[in-house]
């Protein structure tokens, strides 16, 4: 038995009345991985489901797989303008923008900026140098002993990445992981940011560094990191008078590379989970791609995005009025037992892993993928050739969160 299994056993069965007003939205929920069950009776049950009282408001819940889909793809009818999380911030406090948060035209302009940094050509340039920093990372990890996962290696992975995207220093590469989390969070206790005013002084901290980054980048062609791209394209060469604006874009861009730190250890996880796909994978390193997208469905870094109507619309058969939350459960559709066979279960040579929406889909699938799965098949390679086995100690603890399914703490301990 997985250290992890108590964690993802389900609690009890969901009947229908309980499910009928239920707030599934509970961070607590997520945080204690007891989500599975709740959403596997929605599918069932309430696909569409309306919850009337939530510490959001109401909203709409959409948890089958080609119902996230088709409102991922009609961005008239379910628009990402302003906001793409459940919460909404309170309109004292200052609100970030992104084009994530935005509809075409400016969604489009503002993407097509900054895909310069994203390119095939420069993500292979960075491969040379993720590849020889995570071998050393792994050489140099202790032995005879437990560590913490995610602070020594997942956290230092991604942090190098956006160091490389964004061309920061140390002291930057070290908090814009937390100014990212923060921004994306709802305060609550327990959770990064506990109240309204601590996240706007994130924010602010935020914006000055970034206005900082943008007065030395704007007039320096040498460079072919994110903030420089967005200073020298036509479209988004003012966003400085917008610095709101800025914050959000760059949040949503370094954001994106937090969701793989969270597949960097969910990959251990899912392995301690599964140990016969790991071996699996060991006898076949062909598998090592498909392992990647599979990895990526049964974590699902990125639990949910909201959606808001443009007007009164039917799904199956609800009608949603016009201004109504939707929000569409990535974690629910990624375990859609009419899409995936065995769902709750990882199988590296799932035939269909790629059609996971770990990334989300249409105009917004998420600009970071292929950052992400760099990442995330490099270490696989690297473990591989070192012949380590990453043995988990205690349970995973993970964030108090319903947006990130991140993990705040993973003791290991290393075999080779």
């Amino acid at each position: 038995m997985s250290i992890d299994d108590s964690q993802t056993t389900d609690r009890g069965s969901w009947t229908r009345g309980e499910l009928q007003a239920l707030d599934v939205s509970s961070p607590e929920r997520f945080q204690r991985n007891e989500h599975p069950a709740l959403f596997r009776a929605l599918r069932r049950d309430y696909p569409v489901h309306y919850c009337p009282e939530s510490p959001y408001g109401p909203y709409w819940s959409v948890s089958r797989y080609e119902d996230v889909l088709a409102v991922e793809r009609d961005h008239a009818v379910y628009s990402s303008e302003n906001n793409i999380i459940i919460g909404d911030v309170p309109a004292e406090f200052d609100v970030t923008r992104a084009f994530a948060t935005s509809d075409p035209p400016r969604h489009t302009q503002e993407r097509r900026a900054v895909l310069p940094a994203f390119t095939r050509k420069r993500l292979e340039a960075l491969e040379e140098g993720v590849r020889d920093k995570i071998r050393t990372l792994l050489r140099r990890l202790p032995r005879n002993t437990s560590f913490d996962w995610v602070e020594n290696v997942a956290t230092v992975i991604t942090n190098n990445m956006v160091g490389e995207l964004f061309d920061l220093g140390v002291a930057d590469r070290e908090q814009l992981p937390f100014w990212c989390e923060a921004l994306v969070t709802t305060p609550a206790p327990g959770a990064i940011v506990e109240t309204w005013q601590e996240r706007q002084a994130v924010v602010e901290t935020f914006r000055d560094r970034l206005l900082s980054l943008w007065t030395e980048r704007r007039q320096d062609h040498s460079r072919c990191d994110v903030v420089t791209a967005l200073t020298q394209n036509r479209d988004t060469a003012h966003m400085d008078c917008d610095p709101l604006r800025l914050v959000g874009t760059v949040a949503l861009i370094a954001g994106a590379n937090e969701a793989a730190r969270g597949a960097l250890t969910g990959a251990i996880v899912a392995f301690d989970q599964f140990p016969q796909q790991r071996a699996l994978l060991q006898n076949d390193p062909a598998l090592i791609k498909s392992a990647v997208a599979e990895i990526v469905r049964w974590q699902t870094p990125i639990i949910h995005m909201r959606r808001t109507t443009t007007q009164e619309t039917t799904l199956r058969t609800c009608v949603i009025p016009k201004g109504s939350k939707v929000v569409m459960w990535y974690c629910s559709a990624n375990r859609d037992e009419s899409v995936f066979e065995d769902a709750d279960k990882l199988d590296i040579s799932r035939s269909n892993s790629d059609k996971h929406l770990g990334y989300g889909s249409g105009i917004h699938r998420c600009l970071g993928q292929h950052v992400a799965e760099m990442e995330l098949r490099v270490l696989l390679e690297e473990l591989l050739a070192s012949n380590l086995r990453i043995e988990m100690v205690s349970p995973p603890e993970r964030f108090f969160s319903n947006f990130s399914s991140n993990y705040a703490r993973l003791m290991v301990r290393v075999h080779q």
